[in-house]
C-alpha cells in the first residue's frame, strides 16, 4: 500500500494532469489509474479507523458512552439550559461478582446498560459508563426530575435473571441541578459540569449513607417448586 507521502504526490500528479489542457487521454487514464487503488485503500482504512473510534468511545459490556464519549455530550446538554446530572453506582455488585465471577458479573451490567440506555431514550437523556459499577447520566431538567429519577430507580433494581441465577443490586442514585450548582470563578460549561458531577457525587454519597444502614443479608431463592442453590438474592435490612 502506498505510504500517505507517495498518495499525496500521485494526487498532485493527477491534479496537475488534469489541468494541462494538452493531457492526452492515456496520460490522464495513468494517472488515474494509480490513484484510485491508492484512494480506495485509504477510505478503508478511514472506514477502519473510525469503526475502532466508535468501538474504543462504547463500553463493550454495556453498549453504552464510555467517560470520555459521554463527557462531550454532558458539556453540550449543559451549555444548551438547565440540566440535571445523576450519578449511581450498584450496590451489591462486589458480592454477585465475588460469587459467581467476572462472567455472571458482566451479564449485570449488561442488563443495567440495556435497562439505562432504554430508559435514557424514552427520557431524552444521556447515559454513560464511567467505569466498574458506576454510571452517569444527563438531561435537561424538568420539575418531574424526581419521578423521573424513581422510574430509573425501579428499572435498575428489576432481578437480572441469568442461566438460572435470579440476581438483585440496588442502585444509589445521587441527583444535582446546574441551577443550584456554582461553576466557580471559571464560569465555563466544562467548569459548570465539573461542579455538577461533584455534587452529584456527593448526594450519591448521601443515598448511599441511608441506603446502607443495617447489614446486607444475602438469602437463596428458588425460582421454581424445585430449589436451586445457586440462586442468590441480595437485599439491605430494613
Amino acid at each position: 500500500m502506498p505510504s500517505a507521502i507517495e498518495t499525496g504526490a500521485l494526487l498532485d500528479r493527477a491534479r496537475t494532469d488534469l489541468a494541462r489542457p494538452d493531457a492526452s487521454p492515456h496520460e490522464l487514464r495513468s494517472a488515474l489509474a494509480q490513484v484510485v487503488p491508492a484512494v480506495e485503500m485509504l477510505l478503508a482504512e478511514v472506514s477502519t479507523l473510525s469503526g475502532q473510534l466508535a468501538q474504543a468511545r462504547t463500553c463493550p459490556v454495556t453498549g453504552l458512552p464510555t467517560r470520555a464519549a459521554w463527557t462531550a455530550r454532558a458539556r453540550e446538554i449543559v451549555a444548551a439550559g438547565p440540566a440535571a446530572a445523576l450519578l449511581f453506582d450498584l450496590d451489591g455488585f462486589k458480592p454477585v461478582n465475588d460469587r459467581f465471577g467476572h462472567d455472571v458479573g458482566d451479564a449485570v451490567l449488561a442488563a443495567v446498560g440495556s435497562r439505562l440506555a432504554a430508559w435514557a431514550a424514552a427520557e431524552g437523556a444521556e447515559a454513560g459508563r464511567l467505569g466498574g459499577d458506576e454510571f452517569a447520566v444527563i438531561l435537561p431538567d424538568t420539575p418531574d426530575l424526581p419521578a423521573r429519577v424513581t422510574r430509573l430507580h425501579a428499572a435498575l433494581t428489576r432481578p437480572v435473571r441469568h442461566e438460572g441465577l435470579r440476581l438483585e443490586v440496588g442502585a444509589s442514585i445521587g441527583t444535582a441541578r446546574t441551577v443550584d450548582t456554582d461553576p466557580g470563578p471559571a464560569g465555563t460549561h466544562s467548569a459548570l459540569l465539573s461542579a455538577l458531577l461533584k455534587n452529584a457525587d456527593t448526594a450519591m454519597y448521601r443515598a448511599k449513607g441511608r441506603g446502607r444502614r443495617g447489614r446486607r443479608l444475602a438469602r437463596l431463592l428458588p425460582l421454581s417448586t424445585r430449589r436451586l442453590a445457586d440462586v442468590l438474592t441480595f437485599r439491605k435490612a430494613a
